[in-house]
Parts: C-alpha cells; structure tokens; sequence
C-alpha cells in the first residue's frame, strides 16, 4: 500500500502521459455510446428488437452473450442491456442470459487487456504497471468483487484495469460471478414486478424493495472494508 502510495505521490510524466491516453481512450469509447445509445433502447431493428426476435430462437444466448461482448467496447451500460435481456427473455430466462453473458463479456475484456494491452503498457511504464499490479494482484478476488459492488468505473474499464495486473483469472471470475450476482438480481426483480403489475399483482414489489435495501446495506459494508483495508 505504501509502495502504491508512494507511485501515486511521486507520478512523473511519463505516468501523467498514459493516464491522459487511457482518459482519451474511455472518453471516445463514452462519445461512441452517446452517438449509438438510441440503437439499445428502440424496439425497431436494434438491439433491444433483436433480442425480442431472438426470443424463440435456438440461438438466443449466443446472441445475447455477443452483443453484451461487443457493446462492453463502447461502454454501453450493463443496468440498460441486463433490463433489455429481462425485457426480451423473461425475469428468470433474461437473470441467466444476462449473468452468463456478463461473465463472457468480462471475460473477454480481461483477457483482451492480458494478452494486448499488457505487452504495450509494460513497454514505457514497467515499474507503475510492476507495482499496481503486484498490489492488485495479491488482492484479485476481493478487488473483481468489491469493484461490482461499490459503483466504481465503467465495466469496461474495471475488465481491462485488472486484466492488466497479476491478478489470476479464476479469481477475477469468481469475484466478478460473486459481484454482479446483486444488480443482476435487482434488475431481473424489477422485470417481474413490471410483469406482474400487468395482471394487477404486486407482490413482487417487497422481493424488490427487500434486494434494494440488502444491495444498498451490501456496498455500504464494502465501502468500509475497502476504507478498513486501505488505513492498514
């Protein structure tokens, strides 16, 4: 921690140089998202309409699991594709589309980061990337987890940030499995009490209240842990 301290305080130029690239980078990914947004929400030949012409097809997952990879690149947001999912599938069939496909195009961005980012970072900041990702990388199944937790950076970014460090790739999917677990579940609740208000029931309404309250009560408790961490 000191190590990373110590990095942090005594940034060079160098440093300052990449985090302004990784700046540029996150904010051509986020103008990409703001130009093609629309596409994810409007029923007519886009996203949201493919996942609902998908519905009945063998196919469906594979599409679903592509468009979430495909859409992580321009930080398309994963509250808006796992509410399309719940929309298109069902609250129960759209939970494990969007959960699997999360992972996949976690997955994919983690190792993205490993196998070509890493090489080109390693190449002009070998002691930065060195000392974040031996920090990082000793903590990798609480730091994949609490990131999904606690609203932090972009999916995107989370992925490839510690596909970058030594962090091993079962404990970055496990963490992230165990992370994602609660907006996930919120969002496929939500998609059955709008299902049930329909029909005029709304029992579901409490389960939904009840996962807000544990989810809220749950990056609370990981805020203070990271905070605990952090002061040792």
């Amino acid at each position: 921690m000191n190590k990373l301290r110590a990095l942090i305080a005594n940034r060079d130029a160098s440093m300052v140089r990449t985090l302004v690239l990784v700046a540029l980078v996150i904010a051509g990914a986020s103008v990409l998202f703001l130009i093609t947004g629309r596409a994810l929400v409007d029923g007519n030949g886009t996203v949201a309409g493919m996942f609902k012409a998908a519905a009945a097809s063998p196919w469906a997952f594979p599409i679903v699991a592509l468009a979430f990879t495909a859409l992580s690149f321009v930080a398309a947001p994963q509250f808006l594709l796992i509410a399309l999912s719940v929309a298109a599938f069902g609250p129960l069939r759209g939970f494990a589309f969007a959960y699997a496909a999360t992972l996949i195009s976690a997955s994919v961005n983690f190792l993205f980061a490993r196998y070509v980012g890493a090489a080109w970072l390693r190449e002009r900041q070998p002691g930065t990337l060195k000392t974040i990702s031996e920090f990082v990388g000793r903590n990798g199944f609480f730091s994949a987890m609490i990131v999904r937790i606690v609203p932090s950076a972009p999916f995107v970014v989370v992925n490839m940030g510690l596909g970058l460090t030594t962090t091993p790739y079962i404990a970055f999917i496990a963490g992230t499995a165990i992370g994602i677990l609660p907006k996930t579940t919120l969002v496929a609740l939500l998609g059955k009490v709008l299902e049930q208000a329909r029909t005029g029931d709304a029992s579901a309404i409490a389960y939904l209240v009840a996962a807000a309250i544990a989810w809220i009560a749950l990056a609370l408790a990981a805020r203070w842990l990271v905070n605990r961490r952090g002061r040792r």
